[in-house]
């Protein structure tokens, strides 16, 4: 539905790949993602053929949002250029490049990505196995190892027991750790990967603007040394039984009131109504809270009212 959340898909062999990114790299590859199925899997236009590389042309006030100054981004998209990625399944093993080139044309003010033919299947829902995940979400995140904690968690949010478990090895190659003598360290894993991805993504979960967190702990060991991690993920069990077209009015007024109120902090109407689609079997609520502040305070007093209400009742700011 129009007014849902972005999804965004790629192939569980992509989410396990072994890489390393910075947190803006990944955000232009999910944008890229994005861009890719709109264009050219979602819409009845476009390239079909798989065969050939995909060619986007993507505004660049499209890609603002996605750090602080466009340059990172720009800076950003020219070092994915020249990153590799390895994939390994039954069929085959594949050493590519996430993007071919990426170029700026200033006259047009617009960036041109070359995304490589090898990698497209494993960028859309053409693969077997594949996850599914909210765009605004995955561009939220602050952390790249929250970023990919939250990939992981997605493959298996939607099975009956929503655990799985990694080995230790292969969970240093997949994060690219191996060369990294810190990351020896069993606690330093703990402590600067696997508790800050499970601190951010509870947090965005307590607040409504995250819809999985998840919990970890020692499968095998030898002796003392830990030789796999088990871990659950947790999701809002009420998800399922969401009525999206009643969602969808209480959404739409919200957005209304907003725009009254905020007519010039786009952004923060944005926030909003991001939080409220996470939430939304809150959305009737955060709506008659509203409403009841409206029809009770002066116009002048409504605006920080509302900011207020929507802060301290449903953490959203």
């Amino acid at each position: 539905m129009e007014n849902l959340p972005v999804k965004i898909a790629q192939a569980n062999q992509l989410s396990m790949a072994r890489y390393d990114f910075s947190v803006i790299e990944k955000r232009c590859l999910y944008f890229v993602i994005r861009e890719v199925r709109r264009l050219y899997i979602d819409s009845e236009e476009g390239q079909k053929d798989l065969f050939d590389n995909m060619y986007l042309e993507i505004p660049s006030n499209q890609l603002r949002g996605l750090a602080d100054e466009l340059k990172d981004v720009y800076t950003a998209l020219k070092k994915l250029s020249d990153k590799s990625i390895e994939i390994e399944n039954e069929q085959e093993w594949i050493y590519t490049r996430w993007i071919l080139q990426a170029t700026h044309k200033k006259n047009r003010d617009i960036y041109c990505v070359d995304v490589s033919r090898e990698i497209l299947p494993y960028l859309v829902e053409l693969a077997e196995n594949f996850t599914t995940y909210d765009l605004m979400v995955a561009l939220t995140l602050k952390s790249i190892y929250s970023q990919r904690m939250y990939e992981l968690c997605s493959q298996y949010k939607n099975r009956k027991n929503r655990t799985f478990f990694i080995e230790l090895d292969k969970f240093r190659n997949i994060f690219k750790l191996e060369n990294k003598k810190s990351y020896q360290n069993i606690a330093q894993i703990k402590r600067d990967i696997l508790e800050v991805a499970k601190k951010e993504l509870k947090e965005l979960y307590d607040i409504g603007q995250c819809d999985l967190y998840f919990d970890y702990k020692p499968k095998d060991k030898q002796g003392k040394k830990i030789l796999s991690f088990f871990f659950t993920v947790h999701i809002k069990e009420d998800e399922t039984t969401v009525d999206y077209k009643a969602v969808e009015k209480y959404i739409s007024r919200i957005k209304e009131i907003l725009s009254a109120f905020f007519p010039k902090d786009k952004n923060y109407i944005k926030r909003v109504i991001a939080a409220v689609k996470l939430k939304p079997n809150s959305a009737m609520d955060i709506l008659d809270k509203m409403e009841t502040k409206v029809l009770d305070y002066p116009k002048n007093e409504i605006p920080p009212i509302l900011r207020f209400v929507l802060k301290e009742d449903f953490g959203i700011s």
